[in-house]
């Protein structure tokens, strides 16, 4: 409890007493000036030693009572305030406690202990504006106060304003550079802005001073950065590090460790991380969803891809009878965040995912109207008052990379008449593209770290009120695949990033594209099909760089290179006998990969391949090359570098597909039964290009000869694929439909 400014001599042997713990002598002290002759101010004081006797006693409402009497008898001490305030947050008054801080403050502004105070109280009741106030207010009579600049980051990160959180928590740890704490929320707010390196080496230094216990937030923090960045043995030790530190509450890292055995090659473990991760923390629907949908990344070969399917249409059947209990009495917060799951891999199958997607869809609907069930009602749309359409966007892919190249356009060419724009970024950073889309943007929220959960978006998307909600890429992001199981918008729609149904009745409309879509396409889907013109986006051709060449990736000049760019998990064990066939009737040729996110997985990945080309008489480590993953740019070279692309079966290119176009680059390609099979077949239909389009196996086999030994068909193609940029980059026309859709509701014909 505070202490008052001034004292009788009474007064003040009361409180050494109290001071020396001798409660009694303290209590008999203090109610002898309360019953005795003595000034209001001496009154008020020895209440101020009562009150504290019966807190120390544990005496609660004794407590809080003299500490009113001692504000009456006192009314113009603030000490007697702050004293007060203690006592009423203790007994579940925070308002009040506000209430009597505010008063103190207005008697002497220059209280710095009930500024910060203050400042506590203003931000766990949610006003982090009045919280940043206060706290500034006390910073500027005591700058020195760590505590005060680490509460003045927690203000300012909630008000978004990272920057200045940033340089609060900076000077914090200037201040104590053992503030564990301090170091902590600066290593998170850089890796909300996007500085993950940064805030690596802040967390690492914090670290470097708690040989002895590691501050476990630090731990965690950095385990998180590690993963994100694909250091995933570090990140799998850290997460260990933080589960031995505290094990009774380790469910989120025994989570986040399964996800890494996936990445790892390792679903049998994942699958076990995962039950250890519900063990201690039943509540968390993930674990649940983990340790029966898991998948492989990698196949051995088709019978080991079919039995994993079947296991995993095994594990949504036992779901459909373990869910209902596992919701059960959660509150709604933590029924929405469990659904944070994705089945991403299991579009890499090869198969008509659409009764698999819908099963799980279902469960997830199930959890909602059990747990949630007002996120499932339908929305009223706004009244038409002849004002702009507001469409959100909400994706964790608003960056650099596929998603963004690819939906960018969809944000930042709708016209600023028609349409009013929500941007709702689920991922830390900004960068060139996130920063197009802010722009254009009329309201751009972001979500970075833990903020990205469906209980704190979802109720932000619902209080924009939306016409329509867009997802560019359902499935490659849990939160986001959690979030389209609500209703938070009269329309939701899905686009094809990730070029999978979604299975989720809520999802009203899948936007693909016509050129890739075969015949019949809408049996594929759970969601109505809405197919734009070409390939349904204005993409901006990659700008190339002007020093390519094979030494800089140390690849043999006397060999023709046939890139093959997917990502091994994308490569289907249908593809290597093609390959190996393909290499056996070329000995001049060689095949370009790249590796896995993980040694484990490229090594699962060759050790297949190597299986199958012996077979067909074919070295693998003589005829393969397997390269580094790469920064955009240095891939671009590598594309320049090659001869040709191979598309693969079932899941073929595309943001890879169009670099290698923009570097015109020939590619040979046979089209699936499903969109994600298509998307190569369609660029080069619109590029006139579609000899290169096989009819089937054999004639890509032959289609990939020729590109091999016809040096002069492939310098004829690359010639007119570069001719045909105008047919693929920069064009205007599905925007325009998209438009049409978004305004009316209606696909355009």
């Amino acid at each position: 409890m505070a202490e008052t400014a001034t004292w009788s001599a009474r007064a003040e042997q009361a409180r050494q007493r109290l001071a020396a713990d001798d409660i009694a002598g303290a209590r008999k002290a203090a109610e002898a000036i309360v019953t005795d002759v003595a000034t209001d101010a001496e009154r008020g004081a020895a209440h101020l030693v009562l009150a504290s006797c019966c807190d120390k006693s544990g005496d609660a409402a004794g407590a809080l009572a003299h500490a009113k009497m001692a504000v009456a008898f006192a009314p113009r001490d603030p000490v007697a305030h702050y004293a007060h305030a203690e006592l009423q947050e203790t007994a579940g008054d925070k308002p009040g406690a506000i209430a009597s801080l505010r008063r103190a403050i207005d008697l002497e502004p220059r209280f710095a202990q009930a500024l910060r105070y203050l400042g506590i109280l203003l931000g766990e009741s949610g006003d982090a504006n009045g919280a940043a106030l206060a706290f500034e207010q006390a910073l500027r009579l005591d700058p020195d106060h760590a505590r005060a600049w680490n509460n003045l980051g927690n203000a300012q990160r909630t008000l978004g304003n990272l920057a200045d959180a940033e340089r609060s928590f900076a000077r914090a740890v200037a201040l104590r550079p053992d503030y564990a704490l301090a170091a902590a929320n600066l290593g998170e707010v850089l890796r909300d802005q996007g500085e993950v390196a940064r805030a690596e080496a802040t967390l690492r230094e914090a670290l470097a001073h708690q040989a002895d216990k590691p501050f476990r937030p630090l731990v965690v923090l950095l385990a998180g950065l590690l993963r994100e960045r694909g250091v995933l043995d570090d990140a799998a030790h850290r997460y260990r590090q933080a589960i031995e530190l505290a094990p009774q509450e380790s469910g989120s890292e025994w989570f986040n460790l399964g996800w890494i055995m996936t990445e790892r090659g390792e679903p049998e473990q994942a699958r076990a991380a995962y039950v250890r991760a519900r063990g201690v923390d039943p509540g968390d629907l993930r674990s649940l969803f983990g340790a029966r949908l898991t998948l492989p990344m990698i196949y051995a070969d088709g019978a080991e891809l079919a039995s994993a399917r079947d296991a995993y249409a095994a594990g949504v059947a036992a779901l459909e009878r373990e869910l209902p209990a596992a919701v059960w009495g959660l509150q709604e917060a933590r029924v929405l965040d469990g659904l944070r799951w994705s089945n991403f891999f299991l579009a890499y199958q090869g198969r008509d995912d659409r009764p698999l997607q819908a099963a799980y869809a279902a469960l997830a609907a199930s959890a909602v109207d059990s747990g949630a069930p007002h996120w499932h009602g339908p929305l009223t749309p706004r009244p038409a008052r002849g004002g702009r359409v507001r469409v959100g966007f909400a994706s964790a892919f608003f960056h650099d990379g596929t998603c963004g190249r690819y939906f960018r356009s969809w944000i930042t060419d709708l016209d600023h008449d028609r349409f009013e724009v929500f941007v709702y970024h689920l991922f830390p950073g900004m960068d060139g593209v996130a920063g197009a889309i802010a722009r254009r943007a009329d309201c751009f929220r972001t979500f970075g770290g833990s903020r990205a959960r469906p209980s704190v978006v979802a109720p932000a998307i619902r209080d924009d009120a939306l016409d329509v909600l867009v997802y560019p890429e359902l499935g490659m992001d849990a939160c986001s695949f959690g979030l389209a199981a609500l209703r938070l918008a009269p329309r939701q729609y899905a686009g094809w990033g990730h070029p999978v149904t979604t299975g989720h009745a809520t999802i009203d409309a899948f936007i693909s594209c016509a050129a890739m879509e075969p015949d019949g396409a809408e049996a594929h889907y759970a969601e109505t099909l809405v197919k734009l013109a070409g390939i349904g986006t204005r993409y901006e051709s990659p700008v190339m760089p002007d020093d390519a060449s094979r030494d800089r990736f140390a690849l043999p000049d006397d060999r023709t290179l046939l890139l093959c760019p997917q990502s091994l998990w994308k490569i289907h064990p249908d593809n290597d006998a093609l390959l190996a066939e393909l290499l056996h009737a070329n000995p001049g040729a060689l095949l370009v990969l790249f590796a896995g996110r993980h040694p484990a997985i490229t090594d699962r990945f060759m050790h297949r391949l190597e299986r199958e080309f012996a077979q067909h008489g074919v070295a693998v480590r003589e005829r393969v090359r397997v390269l580094p993953q790469v920064a955009h740019d240095d891939y671009l070279r590598i594309n320049l570098a090659c001869d040709a692309m191979l598309d693969t079966l079932h899941w073929s290119g595309g943001n890879t597909s169009l670099d290698a176009l923009a570097c015109g680059l020939p590619i040979v390609t046979l089209p699936g039964a499903y969109m994600r099979g298509r998307q190569s077949a369609g660029m080069l239909e619109l590029m006139g290009v579609s000899e290169l389009i096989a009819r089937d196996r054999t004639d890509y086999l032959a289609i990939a000869r020729r590109l091999v030994a016809d040096v002069a068909w492939r310098h004829e193609l690359a010639a007119r694929i570069r001719g045909g940029h105008g047919q693929l980059f920069y064009a205007h026309g599905a925007i325009e439909s998209l438009q049409i859709l978004f305004h009316t509701g209606v696909a355009p014909a």
